[in-house]
């Protein structure tokens, strides 16, 4: 028996330090918190992972142990406080500590120990902020004083010798092999400062352009916080600024080629088919569709990404999951079979939801027009992808049409997914023979193609 226990400890002591070897712990010591509950978050994409959860005792210490899986978390990560307030930093395989022992944490008083990551993040943005404030200075005195007296000389000597600091500096970020340098290289891009103290707004976007489509540390993004900004500052720049669908295509592709996590992949393909969609500008996605296709990255083609391949005339409609004026989904029925149910030459789906305003317009719009419709043998279908069928209700009371259903999951629903719609209102006119005739995003184009 007492073998058998000197075994049974052995193992376990064996057990205990295995566990230890592949944890990271980090140390937190928030005296001025006991009793407060908090939760840590990893960050991925635009998701928030919460991890752990506990509560602070009364010695203030707390030890967070974070498995270090393959591959390892790296990024940044939020230790919140339920009630408010908390802690961004770097985790990235390091063992180390957190101080504070003031009431009221800032900048001077949150000590770390331990970590090359966090201790570079923090000095890192105070030498470059020193920097900033010391430039501004001397632009200040180069205006104040004329050309030739003793202080603006000085103060031209000193903008030159800041000016190879800045180079200097940024030149030691991107050499640095920490995640904390990606992720300041990142924020910098968020503010719009870039390599140099001079630089237009002109040549603040080619160089963002350029770091993001050549040299954008991805998986650094994905764990920043940052993910879904920087997308959407990207597409804005592209189709604000530069205006060029050729640049804008070459920058996808290098981006696309260059993300070779397929989680990674689809999700920057949702972002951007979505701020692509919102800015009307859907039609960029259709040449990249076959670099999407096939990638092989990509673990769905749904929802928004359905906007590579959208529908086109004389494509078949997909069939249609309707029953009636619940959530319930019956077997799907197809366009011709409605068509045929109810003696009509072709079919208009409407896609709306009732807190839309361009819905509102557009389905006044088919209210009015609804008669005419009828004589031309047109049979609209609206489909609502509220998520309160007592909103769907009230609004259904109106519309004239007896065709009008409810999917409560929205643009997650099997009809919105199928027919790829992106945004509210989306129109579809279909014919008799089951096949596209139009997609529209408003009434006025579906009247207007209806009356020729």
């Amino acid at each position: 028996m007492k073998k058998n226990n000197r075994i049974f400890w052995i193992l376990t002591a064996c057990c205990c330090l295995h566990f230890h070897v592949l944890a990271q712990e980090i140390t937190l010591n928030f005296p001025y918190f006991s009793g407060k509950n908090w939760d840590l978050i990893l960050l991925r994409g635009d998701a928030q992972d919460t991890v752990l959860r506990g509560v602070i005792p009364e010695d203030g210490r707390v030890l967070l142990r974070l498995p270090k899986t393959k591959p390892r978390y790296q990024g940044m990560a939020r230790w919140m406080l339920r009630e408010g307030g908390g802690l961004d930093m770097v985790v990235n395989g390091e063992d180390f500590s957190v101080e504070c022992l003031s009431a009221q944490p800032n900048e001077d008083n949150i000590i770390y120990r331990g970590s090359a990551e966090n201790t570079f993040l923090r000095e890192n943005h105070r030498e470059q902020e020193r920097l900033l404030i010391q430039y501004d200075a001397v632009r200040m005195v180069l205006q104040a004083y004329p050309a030739g007296s003793p202080l603006h000389e000085a103060a031209k000597t000193e903008k030159k010798r800041l000016e190879q600091a800045w180079a200097d500096f940024h030149e030691q970020l991107a050499a640095s092999p920490l995640y904390a340098a990606r992720f300041r290289e990142i924020v910098n891009l968020t503010r719009g400062i870039g390599r140099g103290l001079e630089q237009s707004e002109s040549e603040k976007a080619l160089e963002m352009d350029d770091f993001i489509t050549r040299r954008m540390p991805w998986e650094a993004l994905y764990t920043s916080n940052h993910w879904s900004g920087m997308i959407y500052n990207w597409v804005q720049m592209h189709t604000q600024s530069i205006q060029n669908d050729t640049a804008f295509h070459a920058g996808a592709r290098r981006i696309l080629n260059r993300i070779p996590d397929p989680e990674m992949y689809t999700n920057f393909c949702e972002f951007m088919a979505r701020f692509l969609v919102r800015d009307g500008r859907d039609s960029l996605l259709v040449a990249l569709g076959p670099d999407v296709k096939n990638s092989g990255r990509l673990l769905r083609a749904d929802g928004v990404l359905a906007q590579f391949w959208p529908l086109q005339k004389g494509d078949p409609a997909p069939d249609l999951a309707l029953s009636g004026q619940t959530d319930r989904l019956a077997d799907p029925i197809s366009i011709r079979n409605l068509a045929k149910k109810s003696d009509a030459k072709r079919v208009l789906l409407i896609f709306y939801q009732s807190d839309c305003g361009h819905c509102e317009t557009a389905l006044e719009q088919l209210t009015a027009a609804y008669p005419e419709l009828r004589k031309q043998g047109i049979l609209p279908v609206s489909i609502a992808g509220d998520s309160n069928p007592e909103t769907f209700r009230k609004k259904s009371e109106i519309i004239p049409w007896p065709n009008k259903y409810l999917d409560e999951k929205g643009m997650s629903g099997p009809n919105f997914k199928r027919y790829g719609v992106a945004g509210t209102p989306t129109l579809f006119l279909v014919g008799a023979d089951g096949r596209v005739e139009l997609q529209a995003a408003g009434a006025e184009e579906v009247l207007a193609y209806v009356k020729k």
